[in-house]
């Protein structure tokens, strides 16, 4: 057999199936597992039944998710002769069109049970194919038939025909982003998993995962089918059915969104078998508390650690194994790739520092499929700016501290939303949290939060106020908590933050203090001055009281805020004032103040700089 290209998906799997031809790629519930040797099968037919429709590598087939199997083998086989776009089941027709509008494919694989899609694919008369279970009795097992033929068969649209896999995220303005998933992004994220987790034949999948989003795609399917081993496709984001497979020993590894756990965390605990085979539970999505963290691995018997993946960074850090040392809270060190901290102008931050997650190595993608303006924006001096905010700490792992976009400004100080939601999440009487900001006509944004109760429980605004002050500080603590239903999320299980305003119950416009205070003070008037000349300055806020003039990289607008300090004020600051721990904000409105007071008392004139000041 000859070696398969370092960067063909199909290649590595029909590898897999020479090697082991009986071992099982797919399970499902009911079916006889598909073997390895049944799928190379598939991939063979599959490969010849498209060429011979004129769809080849690069031409687009769209497959709504209705049957989990049969889109888990799709997934699997159909990159061998096409670039497939899965697609979710429950969106509108609407949706559909706009998203099937932008993606031009070939052909739709569609029936009755994907009505929607079919009637948006019908809309912009698009071939339409039909997945057709072969009678096998096997996992997953299906052919294709040409179905209703139209003239997108024939147009010349194709896209890379090195992108196996076309997803779609979640986009600022509303509108979905197409992200390519390549054959060689694939491989080079499933390797370096396999390094980290110790992937391998033998391992299974408790896949329960939405197999359009990229979590599910790859994390969940493709990273351990390209390391020889298989997916147990359970119904989706069903507790019961995952926990049932755990204990009878068919799942080795999990791999999906916090909610998931959570939700198990609530049930009555249950015995676990001992015929378990669970090696890891993987975090996806988002985070859960240290208590939570510890609970959930008494529970299912396994170590529960985390990383860092994106739909377009793929997998960038991620947890060591125990016994490897992890550090609380991170995300781990990075994974066969270069990982940079950036600030606003794209310069590196100093050590210790947090800064914007950029990445650059082989399981990047290439760039978004219709967006040039967006691409523009996303990448860096080579590298993908991932639009989370992190720190590195002293072991070298990579901790992430929230989104950049959720970052609220409120007068200056920058505050992640994300590290409060951390410290109301710990509240045993709260089921859910978030904190985001909302406009303050003095301070451009205030922190504010909602909150959900837990049955039965009640709580006090101003405590969990108090709680965020306490282990936050002042500058953190929400102006208001409001107590909703429910708080929403997308399908990857992300708080929507922009929809929290409109929540019921929630006046955004109600800015003013509640009884028992805890908001930040507000800055000195002379700090508030200089914040608002440093703006001036530097083209951009400074990041709180303490940010200082000597780090923040620009000598000409270090020079002109100095310029500005003399025109407003009428004093003449030393050059030391700028340079070294007291050229924080903070510090230069002390100076200032204190070259006012001393002109004042003693007549002298301000714009003769004093000595430096000297601890004694």
């Amino acid at each position: 057999m000859s070696p398969s290209p370092p960067d063909d998906l199909t290649g590595r799997l029909l590898e897999w199936a020479d090697r082991q031809p009986a071992a099982p790629v797919c399970l499902a519930s009911g079916r006889a597992p598909m073997t390895l040797a049944a799928l190379g099968e598939r991939v063979s037919v599959l490969r010849e039944r498209l060429r011979d429709w004129g769809i080849e590598r690069g031409d687009v087939v769209a497959w709504p998710v209705v049957d989990r199997p049969a889109a888990v083998a799709a997934l699997a086989s159909l990159p061998a002769g096409c670039t497939i776009a899965p697609l979710p089941a429950g969106a509108s027709v609407e949706s559909h069109a706009q998203t099937l509008a932008r993606l031009r494919p070939k052909a739709i694989v569609a029936d009755e049970r994907a009505a929607a899609a079919l009637a948006a694919a019908r809309r912009l008369d698009l071939t339409e194919l039909s997945a057709i279970d072969d009678g096998s009795g096997i996992a997953g097992a299906f052919d294709l038939a040409l179905g209703r033929r139209t003239a997108s068969l024939a147009r010349p649209d194709r896209l890379a025909p090195r992108w196996a896999v076309i997803g779609a995220t979640s986009g600022s303005t509303g509108r979905p982003k197409l992200v390519p998933h390549g054959h060689r992004q694939i491989l080079a994220s499933a390797d370096a998993m396999a390094d980290r987790l110790a992937f391998g034949p033998g391992d299974i999948s408790g896949h329960v995962s939405p197999l359009h989003l990229a979590g599910g795609i790859r994390n969940a399917l493709l990273h351990v089918l390209a390391n020889g081993g298989a997916a147990n496709v359970l119904p989706e984001m069903d507790a019961d059915a995952l926990l049932a497979q755990i204990a009878i020993g068919r799942v080795t590894y999990v791999s999906a969104s916090f909610t998931l756990f959570r939700e198990i965390l609530e049930r009555p605990v249950g015995s676990t078998a001992d015929a378990s085979r669970l090696r890891f539970v993987r975090i996806a999505s988002g985070r859960l508390e240290p208590d939570e963290l510890r609970r959930l691995e008494a529970r299912l018997r396994a170590p529960v650690i985390t990383g860092l993946s994106s739909s377009e960074g793929g997998s960038v850090s991620h947890q060591r194994l125990p016994p490897a040392p992890r550090s609380a809270g991170s995300v781990g060190p990075p994974l066969g790739c270069e990982v940079r901290l950036v600030d606003e102008r794209g310069l590196d931050v100093e050590p210790g520092q947090a800064g914007e997650i950029v990445v650059r190595g082989p399981q990047v993608f290439d760039g978004y499929v219709d967006d040039d303006e967006l691409n523009a924006r996303a990448f860096v001096d080579g590298g993908f700016r991932m639009g989370d905010l992190g720190r590195f700490d002293e072991a070298g792992e990579l901790h992430v501290i929230g989104r950049v976009k959720d970052v609220v400004n409120r007068g200056g100080d920058k505050i992640s939303p994300a590290e409060i939601d951390a410290v109301l999440r710990a509240s045993p009487e709260l089921a859910d949290v978030a904190a985001f900001g909302i406009p303050h006509p003095r301070l451009g944004e205030e922190i504010v939060a909602v909150a959900v109760l837990r049955p039965g429980c009640s709580a006090d605004e101003s405590t969990l106020r108090a709680r965020v002050r306490e282990r936050l500080g002042p500058r953190c603590a929400p102006r208001r908590v409001w107590f909703v239903d429910s708080i929403p999320r997308n399908a990857a299980g992300k708080v929507v933050r922009a929809a929290l305003a409109a929540l019921p119950g929630v006046d955004a416009a109600t800015i003013s203090d509640p009884p028992g205070g805890g908001a930040a003070p507000p800055r000195p008037p002379i700090e508030a001055a200089v914040s608002g000349l440093w703006t001036i300055a530097y083209g951009r806020p400074p990041d709180g009281p303490q940010a200082r003039v000597d780090r923040a990289g620009d000598a000409d607008a270090g020079s002109r805020l100095g310029g500005l300090i003399t025109a407003a004020f009428g004093v003449l600051l030393a050059p030391d004032a700028f340079v070294g721990e007291r050229s924080t904000l903070e510090g230069l409105a002390a100076r200032i103040a204190g070259e006012l007071a001393r002109a004042t008392v003693a007549g002298s004139d301000p714009l003769k700089p004093s000595s430096p000041s000297r601890d004694l």
